[in-house]
């Protein structure tokens, strides 16, 4: 490729579409309830992102050309806006759930499409429903106090764990990180490490997320392609049940106004994501 079309390219409004879409799933990764599965499903990214990812040795220059923007965007978001989501989610958290409760709202009726298209069949409800309920279970499972030093808490091995949760919570839908890492009683540690650019942290923390993530995104690469219908009624599934188990609930007055509006302006914006990205498909 030529130095000018690289420069069309990272100026083209499909690359700044996938910076975004990578900016709002490395947002979502370390906001507490939620999953960058979810808003990369949502968005309608997701199977392509993991046919990339696994086919990135035969395929390396198309695979490298759509995954070097998500990385950019969720690199990106992770690393610049972890001390604004602190705040953010301090401050606004309402209005913060609302925009992600609206995003992740907006893609589900491209997932039903995909789903249902090879046709409908009865049992793909007891698919959605299964997945639904293993995402409410799982909100429910009480938060473990860990009993170590901060320096205990953020070691080598620790954060190559830490890692390995983030890869589930993003390469899983419905499964988010952030609130995995409460439970396990070590997020705002690891939040704080990452909004200082700790590099030894960063390098344990991407040693854990690579070899986990290549080995989960082989296994789902392979499930949707043997069971591309039930596969995206489970992520259908989890998309609801991380909705209801983050539903902040209802304010009143203005607080509510205010809330119905973005809830409506991320279902818009998600929904137009899914439609461009079908339609380049």
């Amino acid at each position: 490729m030529s130095a000018n079309k690289l420069i069309q390219l990272i100026f083209s409004k499909e690359f700044a579409n996938r910076v975004y879409l990578g900016l709002v799933i490395g947002i979502a990764s370390i906001t507490p309830g939620l999953s960058g599965g979810v808003i990369a499903a949502a968005a309608g990214i997701y199977e392509p992102a993991i046919h990339a990812i696994v086919s990135v040795r035969k395929e390396f220059r198309k695979s490298a050309l759509f995954l070097a923007p998500l990385g950019i965007g969720a690199g990106i978001g992770v690393l610049l806006f972890s001390r604004v989501m602190q705040e953010l989610m301090a401050r606004a958290r309402f209005g913060v759930l609302y925009v992600f409760l609206g995003l992740v709202a907006g893609g589900i009726p491209a997932l039903v499409g995909e789903a249902n298209r090879g046709g409908f069949k009865l049992k793909y409800l007891l698919v959605v429903f299964l997945a639904f309920a293993s995402v409410i279970w799982a909100s429910q499972i009480p938060a473990w106090a860990p009993g170590q030093s901060g320096e205990d808490i953020l070691s080598s091995v620790n954060v190559i764990l830490y890692g390995v949760v983030l890869a589930v919570g993003t390469t899983v839908p419905g499964i988010s990180s952030s609130f995995l890492l409460i439970h396990l009683g070590v997020y705002e540690e690891l939040l704080y490490a990452l909004t200082r650019f700790d590099i030894r942290v960063l390098f344990f923390l991407g040693c854990g997320f690579a070899g986990t993530g290549l080995l989960i995104v082989k296994l789902v690469e392979f499930l949707f392609r043997r069971f591309r219908g039930p596969c995206y009624c489970a992520v259908v599934g989890f998309l609801l049940g991380s909705m209801v188990s983050v539903f902040p609930g209802f304010r009143s007055g203005l607080g509510l106004v205010l809330d119905v509006f973005l809830f409506i302006g991320g279902a818009a914006v998600s929904y137009a994501v899914t439609r461009i990205e079908s339609r380049r498909a």
